[in-house]
C-alpha cells in the first residue's frame, strides 16, 4: 500500500551486502534516521544507514504532510506534567525545526509552504487547556491567538468546538521530498545509504554493536535504533514502551479552494487536515473510533475509519468529491506522549517513539543525538530513554 507522498521516489539506494565495520550505524531511514544521517555529514565519522525497506517507507512517508511546533499533547498539557520551563523548551525547540527546513529549502524543492495552523478544540472542556496553551505561547513571544467559534470559517464552524487557536508558522510539507533532499546531502557528504537492508539480529560485541541481515554484517562502535514504531521489536530484551498504532490518510483529486488555506487539528489532536497547493485535501484520523483495532504494525485500511474521513472530506469541500487514494501508516506511541531518545548501553542507542509529531521533534532529537554521540553533550532530560528504567 503506498501513500501519496510515496510516489516521490527518495533516491535509489543498494541493499548492504558482505561485511563492513563502521563508527556509526543507523537503523532506518525515515525522519529520524535521514536527520541524524544529515546532521552527522560533517564529522567525520564513517555513517552507514540501514533501511528495511525504502527511505520514507514508514510513518515519515505516510502521514498528514504537516508540520506543527510544540509538543504532541496541548502546550499547556505538557507544562503540567513537566513543567512551564520543560514545556517551553520543548516548543522553542521544534520551532527551531522550522528554520532549518527552510535553509533545507534554499537548496532543494521540499514542497514547505508556511501558513499557520488551526487548533479546534474539542468541546467547552478543552476551553481552558486551548486558552493556557494560546497564553504559554503569547508569553514565548509567539503571536498565538484564541479564535471564537463565530469567526471560524463555515466549514469549520459548523464541527464539534467551542473555539480554536491559531498558531502562526506551522505549514505543510512534502514528507519525501524532505527526505530526499536530506539524504542527498548526506550522501554527498559520504555516508553510505543502504535501502531494503533489513536488520534481524542486534549483538552488543566488545567492540560494539554487531548488524545482522540477510545479506550482510555491519559492525559499528555505535548504532542508533532509529525505526520509531518497529524499535521495541528489534529490541525485545529492552522492553521499551512503545506502542505501534495506524493512522488512517486520504487525500481527493485536487479540489476548488476550501474556506481556510491551512492545516488543522482537530477533537484532541485525533483528526487533521489540509488542502495542498495543487487543491488536494489530505485528510487523516478518527482513530478514537477503534482504539483497540487499529494498534499493531499491519498496514491495512479500517473501513469505518476510511468512511468517516470520506464524509468530513465531502463537508469540508461542500460539494461532490473523488478520492485519489487511501492509505495507513504505523505510529510510535510513548506513555508520557515523549520520545525516548539516547543510550541503552554505551554502544547502543535509541531513538524512537515521537508521537505522531516526528515532523517537529525529529530534527531537535537527531541534533540532540548527533552532539552526544559525537560531543558527548547531554540529551534534553524529559527525552532521556533513562527515564524508564
Amino acid at each position: 500500500m503506498e501513500s501519496f507522498w510515496q510516489r516521490e521516489v527518495p533516491g535509489q539506494f543498494p541493499p548492504a551486502s558482505g561485511t563492513k565495520h563502521v563508527d556509526i550505524a543507523i537503523v532506518g531511514a525515515g525522519y529520524t534516521g535521514s536527520w541524524l544521517a544529515y546532521w552527522l555529514r560533517d564529522y567525520g565519522s564513517s555513517v552507514t544507514v540501514l533501511e528495511a525497506e525504502t527511505p520514507g517507507f514508514g510513518a515519515s512517508g505516510r502521514n498528514g504532510g504537516l508540520m506543527l511546533q510544540g509538543p504532541a499533547q496541548l502546550l499547556a498539557d505538557a507544562a503540567d506534567s513537566l513543567g512551564e520551563e520543560n514545556a517551553r523548551v520543548i516548543a522553542q525547540m521544534t520551532r527551531e525545526s522550522f528554520s532549518w527546513v527552510r535553509e533545507i529549502e534554499t537548496r532543494h524543492a521540499i514542497d514547505f509552504h508556511a501558513t499557520g495552523s488551526l487548533y479546534l478544540a474539542g468541546g467547552v472542556d478543552e476551553r481552558p487547556a486551548v486558552e493556557k496553551t494560546a497564553a504559554l505561547y503569547q508569553k514565548m513571544g509567539v503571536p498565538a491567538r484564541l479564535i471564537d467559534r463565530s469567526e471560524l470559517p463555515r466549514s469549520l464552524g459548523t464541527l464539534n468546538g467551542d473555539a480554536a487557536l491559531w498558531i502562526p508558522d506551522d505549514g505543510m510539507i512534502h514528507p519525501l521530498k524532505l527526505i530526499r533532499a536530506l539524504l542527498a546531502e548526506a550522501t554527498a557528504r559520504g555516508v553510505e545509504i543502504c535501502a531494503h537492508s533489513p536488520v534481524a539480529e542486534i549483538e552488543e560485541t566488545p567492540n560494539g554493536v554487531l548488524l545482522h541481515g540477510p545479506n550482510f554484517s555491519v559492525q559499528a562502535e555505535r548504532a542508533v535504533i532509529a525505526a520509531n514504531a518497529y524499535s521495541a521489536s528489534l529490541l525485545p530484551h529492552h522492553a521499551l514502551p512503545i506502542q505501534p498504532v495506524r493512522g488512517q490518510v486520504l487525500v481527493t483529486q485536487p479540489l476548488p479552494p476550501l474556506d481556510h488555506a491551512y492545516p488543522v487539528y482537530a477533537d484532541h489532536g485525533f483528526n487533521y487536515w489540509h488542502q495542498r497547493p495543487d487543491g488536494r485535501l489530505v485528510i487523516g484520523g478518527f482513530r478514537h473510533l477503534a482504539m483497540d483495532e487499529e494498534q499493531g504494525t499491519d498496514l491495512i485500511l479500517h473501513r469505518a475509519i476510511q468512511d468517516k474521513l470520506t464524509q468530513l472530506a465531502r463537508h469540508l469541500a461542500g460539494a461532490p468529491i473523488t478520492i485519489g487514494q487511501r492509505w495507513a501508516g504505523i505510529m510510535a506511541m510513548t506513555p508520557d506522549h515523549r520520545p525516548y531518545l539516547g543510550p541503552l548501553s554505551p554502544s547502543l542507542w535509541i531513538a524512537a517513539g515521537f508521537n505522531g509529531h516526528g515532523s517537529t521533534v525529529t530534527p531537535v532529537a537527531a541534533r540532540m543525538l548527533r552532539d552526544a554521540l559525537v560531543e558527548g553533550a547531554p540529551i534534553f532530560e524529559p527525552y532521556q530513554v533513562e527515564r524508564i528504567r
